[in-house]
């Protein structure tokens, strides 16, 4: 008897540290969120444009996981700026949505971690997401991040059902050619100036690269060293667009917001983002019906479009990294990217993965026309063959402001479209390509 107590005893005695030693295998091996005695507090941040979604995801990851404290914060202003000033004064998030462009400066400046350990570690299956998405995240052959967000961005054209109707023409089509964009624009302006045919997104860099993608041309070589913007490709597009705001004058002069074509001063906005359906219907108000197609394809076939990849990455600093690790993976599941797509306000691109375009839910979203939500669905189809661009130093924002003020010339006809002018556009952009990282 005495035997079997001082058994039990010894056994009890190294029981704690036996429970320690399973509970820190667990957090090495994966599985659920590691578990502590206390809660851990892990901060992550995002725009106000995910607001919603992320607002109540957090909600649900706190009944899921009781013992991690999530404090989670929708940040105002120019994300890229305040992401950036975050990282430089050390109070950047454990976890971070970081839109597009953004994470390439980060995972430089040592900001955000790779996380390839993490995924082997849980045997993570990346091919639930688009592959484009997850090969965009990788510098130096490590990844930094899960994709978030996704999309072929500034490829699709909505248009105002009603004034189609009402002029007796036939909707656009996936046939549609760029000819018969310009000639349904010319029938539906009106001469008074109180509506226009065709408007479009104009400026910065993925714009133009899109609307130069569209006639065979674009703004960067494919490593991102060399400004392409002065071929005779890029000349034609840019041509393009100027004949139709100042020669034919049926192409709105700004640069067809959300409020311009949802206010019916525009028939058809073209070069936008799938996921402005919301706002555009903020605008519009039930006031009249819209749906959308892809962009006509320019002369070479080409829809005209990038790859727009938004991820949610793990701060290097981040003081529980595997509790953050699994605020990473939740913000980029399938039911985020679904709660996404779904927004009342904000942006709908819903998250870059396979299970999500397509998914019933959004589909049967009963705000918008099911031919517009199935369109968008075939369209990622295109996602393989869409190329991923970013200066090689990655100066994003002042190569985008470089960008937007010579085409803002072109469509204030404070400059003409020719050869010189794209070449000295090239000549300041490459200055700054030449910059080191």
């Amino acid at each position: 008897m005495d035997l079997t107590r001082r058994k039990l005893m010894g056994f009890a005695a190294i029981l704690p540290p036996l429970i320690a030693a399973c509970s820190t295998e667990a957090v090495r091996t994966g599985g659920d969120a590691p578990r502590s005695a206390e809660p851990v507090t892990v901060t992550f941040m995002s725009r106000t444009a995910e607001e919603e979604a992320f607002t109540r995801r957090t909600a649900q990851f706190q009944e899921r996981y009781p013992n991690i404290k999530l404090d989670y914060q929708a940040l105002a202003g120019d994300y890229i700026d305040v992401a950036r000033t975050q990282a430089a004064a050390g109070t950047l998030a454990d976890a971070v949505y970081m839109q597009n462009l953004l994470f390439e400066g980060l995972a430089a400046g040592d900001s955000i971690a790779p996380i390839d350990k993490l995924i082997q570690r849980d045997r993570l299956d990346l091919k639930q997401w688009y592959a484009k998405g997850i090969d965009a995240l990788k510098l130096g052959g490590k990844l930094y991040g899960l994709p978030g967000r996704g999309q072929i961005a500034y490829c699709f054209l909505f248009f105002n059902r009603d004034a189609f109707q009402a002029a007796g023409m036939k909707e656009p089509h996936d046939t549609w050619t760029l000819d018969d964009l310009v000639s349904a624009a010319d029938k539906l302006t009106a001469r008074d100036g109180s509506r226009f045919g065709y408007g479009t997104e104009w400026g910065g860099f993925q714009r133009t690269a899109a609307a130069l993608r569209r006639f065979g041309g674009d703004v960067l070589s494919p490593d991102g060293k060399e400004a392409l913007v002065d071929t005779p490709e890029a000349l034609r597009s840019i041509q393009w667009h100027w004949d139709l705001w100042h020669r034919r004058q049926v192409m709105h002069p700004g640069t067809a917001s959300n409020n311009d074509f949802g206010q019916g001063q525009i028939a058809m906005a073209g070069q936008k983002l799938a996921g402005a359906r919301g706002g555009i219907r903020d605008a519009a108000k039930d006031s009249f019906r819209f749906s959308l197609v892809l962009m006509p394809p320019g002369p070479t076939g080409k829809h005209g479009a990038i790859l727009s990849v938004a991820p949610v990455g793990l701060n290097s600093r981040a003081g529980a990294p595997d509790q953050a690790w699994e605020v990473v993976k939740w913000f980029t599941n399938k039911d985020t990217g679904i709660e996404l797509g779904l927004q009342t306000r904000g942006s709908n691109t819903p998250g870059m993965r396979r299970d999500v375009y397509c998914d019933a839910r959004l589909l049967e979203d009963s705000r918008y026309p099911r031919e517009m939500l199935e369109r968008i669905c075939k369209a990622m189809d295109l996602a393989s063959s869409i190329t991923y661009s970013v200066p090689y130093n990655y100066r994003q924002p002042e190569l985008d402001k470089i960008i937007t003020r010579h085409v803002t010339a072109f469509r204030e006809n404070t400059a003409a479209p020719s050869a010189g002018a794209l070449k000295a556009m090239a000549d300041e952009m490459q200055g700054l390509l030449d910059q080191p990282r």
